[in-house]
């Protein structure tokens, strides 16, 4: 159990920065580039095919399909496949980058949640985190990730978890060394 517990205070730091995305992204017009497009209006949704780029901000989600659900003119999910599909978001400065990727990324809007779907990969100045399902709760700022397909009994697959030394660690540790030299 503890083991557990060091995995959500690990995963919690790491996405700490994901709560300070660019403040004006969704106020952004969507600019959607594809090979294809085809809409029905009685259910509201779009699909889009072939090489498709959707732009919104400092959002950028590229896939080879991508599923938009909308209900009253409003967007409510997301659902993009690709080899990989990827989803970049710029968050506090231009250098605080969040990747993400998978084969399949699904974005409830109204629930603000990210789900990374096989060879899941997210990657941010602060860490990265891999696995086969990984979960984003961006209003809880809680990552959950699973090695494995639910129900699946293969132990063998794992998550990583990868977390950079610190800055400040870092040229701590660079003074103690030359001052030891």
């Amino acid at each position: 159990m503890k083991s557990a517990a060091r995995l959500i205070i690990i995963a919690t730091a790491f996405t700490a920065g994901w709560a300070h995305a660019l403040p004006d992204d969704r106020s952004k017009p969507i600019e959607i580039q594809a090979n294809s497009a085809e809409r029905d209006a009685k259910t509201g949704v779009t699909t889009y095919t072939g090489n498709v780029d959707i732009q919104q901000g400092s959002i950028h989600i590229s896939a080879n399909t991508v599923v938009l659900d909308s209900k009253n003119n409003e967007l409510t999910q997301i659902n993009a496949t690709g080899n990989p599909a990827t989803y970049r978001q710029q968050l506090t400065g231009p250098d605080d980058i969040v990747d993400a990727a998978a084969n399949k990324i699904h974005f409830d809007v109204a629930k603000d949640l990210i789900t990374l779907l096989g060879n899941g990969s997210l990657k941010q100045q602060s860490g990265n985190i891999s696995g086969e399902r990984i979960e984003y709760d961006i209003k809880s700022e809680r990552v959950r990730a699973q090695a494995a397909e639910a129900g699946s009994a293969d132990n063998s697959k794992r998550i990583t978890v990868i977390i950079p030394p610190s800055k400040k660690t870092s040229s701590n540790t660079t003074s103690s060394t030359k001052e030891k030299k």
